[in-house]
């Protein structure tokens, strides 16, 4: 007869069993699926060929979450084909931005977070394999763009990768340059060389190199002439203001003892101006007291 098993040791062996899963998925995971986690949702209006899920979120190249799904989405109003990116951020690799105290909800944190210039952007891991990664960017001076179309998750700003960018300069160039009429351009190019062929094998135009090679011998001639008289007109300047400088010295030489003088004579002069006026203020008072002294005489 069989011994029945006891169910304290078989409790005990199912308890210990769970135990080393836990223990075993703790050390395989260094405990990630402890931490806290929040899922966003980001909407691109571009390829995103090259991205997976399992694809990292990376902010200045530090891993801060990864990848969980991606879809393809119709926008209504404008017939757009979007593609919805779903990720999901570890707090504890930037939990600087996930722990501000003064915010109520993580709606307003990211609001708040995409107003000082949050922006996600899809960046080429490597050039050669086209794997894709979605970087976390602070852009402040790009506009928020979000389409509102998923209630169940908060939606995260996108702005356009740089291969995107290039691609779309390099395709508008081409576009440009599509666009030049060169086969009109060759045609007015070859007229105008065939013009200008023309004009230098004609005979007006060798009459006016001709015209223009005498007009500069003469004009060479006539420089070599206002040379020679320019020598000639200097000397003669220069011995003009030789003679003048002399003649000033003779004259400040003459007017020094006249300038001597001239206080002197000055000095008579008014002297003289003076008794006249005295004698003509006294003749003044005289006539004023006997005018009839005009007339009779003085008494």
């Amino acid at each position: 007869m069989s011994k029945q098993a006891n169910p304290s040791v078989i409790g005990a062996f199912v308890i210990g069993a769970l135990l080393i899963t836990v223990v075993g998925l703790t050390a395989f995971s260094s405990g990630q699926w402890l931490a806290k986690k929040s899922q966003f949702v980001i909407y691109f209006n571009e390829s995103v060929n090259g991205l997976s899920v399992g694809a990292l979120v990376k902010m200045q190249g530090v891993p801060i979450g990864k990848v969980i799904d991606i879809q393809v989405q119709l926008e209504p109003n404008s017939q757009r084909i979007l593609t919805p990116v779903f990720i999901e951020i570890d707090h504890e690799k930037c939990s600087q931005f996930m722990a501000i105290g003064d915010i109520e909800s993580q709606q307003a944190l990211m609001t708040r977070l995409m107003k000082e210039g949050l922006r996600m952007q899809l960046q080429y891991t490597s050039l050669v394999t086209g794997q894709l990664y979605v970087e976390t960017l602070l852009r402040p001076e790009s506009p928020i763009k979000l389409t509102d179309l998923n209630d169940d998750f908060i939606e995260l700003s996108a702005v356009t990768s740089s291969s995107q960018e290039v691609q779309k300069n390099v395709t508008e160039a081409i576009r440009g340059i599509q666009n030049i009429p060169f086969e009109t351009l060759s045609a007015e190019v070859i007229l105008t060389l065939k013009n200008i062929n023309q004009l230098i094998g004609s005979e007006d135009m060798r009459q006016s190199v001709r015209s223009l090679a005498r007009a500069l011998k003469s004009a060479e001639s006539i420089l070599a002439k206002v040379d020679k008289k320019a020598e000639k007109i200097t000397t003669e300047l220069h011995g003009t203001l030789h003679y003048s400088h002399r003649a000033m010295k003779k004259i400040d030489a003459a007017a020094e003892p006249i300038l001597e003088e001239l206080p002197k004579n000055l000095n008579a002069t008014l002297d003289e101006i003076s008794r006249s006026a005295q004698s003509l203020r006294l003749l003044a008072d005289y006539l004023e007291q006997h005018p009839e002294a005009l007339i009779r005489g003085k008494r």
